[in-house]
């Protein structure tokens, strides 16, 4: 279960004692409120219905956060962008940033999912582990909708305003640096992460449901002990950043309900952590 934090973050996602809790938790303060959810970013069609505590959280709030604009997604430029910054620009090539070893290994998990390695060689390995990711993932019936997508869909019929903890270039930034200076424990972590996927991802989705943390949790102290730098960078700092975002959520009347990657909530350094730490009351729905 370990390796799936990758699935989780490469495609901008990740998991969530009782089965009468939730992912779904309320932060109270300064005689406001908010709602905050972890997401699973990607999701298949029998995962719906959602847990009936986003939809509660939803109808409570008055505004949308999400970690970036999921309509940017769908901008054909934004695609442009993002093939651009996760190409080599250096003359550089996926086959010469690694291993022979590492490259043969990734060349033989991309035969098995139907794609050329060799034919992805301009790209660096963070888009590379995207797309097999994601094309392994499609085995499963996963799809792009996840629960952040599913929301600001909603949220734009209704008419309810939204927020972002994030910009387009942010996200595509901590991306394309993911790998970058150790690319063959990258690589290697990534395919292990892939050949689990079957198995692990839906034992994931059962536990976001109900709200279970513990094995995400052993992700995370695995994650942090062997790749320090690519925690800090994907989790640490950005959990840093969003905290005065959601500080200012709680000096205001109105009420937010923020979407975030279910990686971002748990653990020493997660947003639901570091409220407590601020002295805010946070309580699972």
């Amino acid at each position: 279960m370990k390796h799936l934090f990758f699935t989780a973050a490469i495609l901008f996602l990740i998991s969530f004692t009782a089965y009468t809790q939730s992912s779904v938790w309320k932060v109270e303060g300064n005689d406001t409120e908010f709602y905050i959810g972890g997401s699973i970013h990607i999701l298949r069609n029998q995962d719906y219905p959602l847990p009936d505590e986003f939809f509660e959280a939803y109808e409570n709030s008055d505004i949308l956060t999400t970690e970036l604009d999921m309509r940017e997604m769908n901008n054909p430029q934004n695609a442009m962008k993002m093939q651009q910054k996760l190409m080599f620009q250096d003359g550089k090539t996926l086959s010469s940033v690694l291993s022979e070893n590492v490259y043969n290994k990734l060349d033989s998990v991309g035969k098995t999912l139907g794609l050329n390695i060799k034919m992805m060689d301009k790209f660096k390995p963070s888009m590379v582990i995207i797309t097999l990711t994601f094309q392994s993932l499609q085995k499963l019936g996963v799809t792009s909708q996840g629960v952040d997508a599913h929301f600001t869909d909603k949220a734009t019929r209704d008419e309810k305003s939204l927020l972002f903890l994030e910009t387009f270039d942010e996200q595509l930034g901590f991306i394309e640096s993911m790998g970058e200076g150790n690319e063959d424990e990258f690589v290697l972590y990534s395919i292990e992460d892939i050949k689990n996927n079957e198995d692990e991802f839906i034992d994931m989705i059962e536990d976001w449901k109900s709200g279970r943390q513990e094995l995400i949790l052993d992700q995370m102290k695995d994650f942090k002990q062997n790749y320090p730098d690519i925690y800090e960078t994907l989790l640490v700092k950005r959990n840093n950043n969003w905290m005065s975002h959601l500080e200012d959520y709680l000096k205001t009347p109105e009420v937010e309900f923020v979407i975030v990657g279910a990686a971002h909530l748990v653990g020493s350094d997660g947003v639901l952590n570091k409220l407590k730490q601020k002295g805010f009351k946070v309580s699972q729905l």
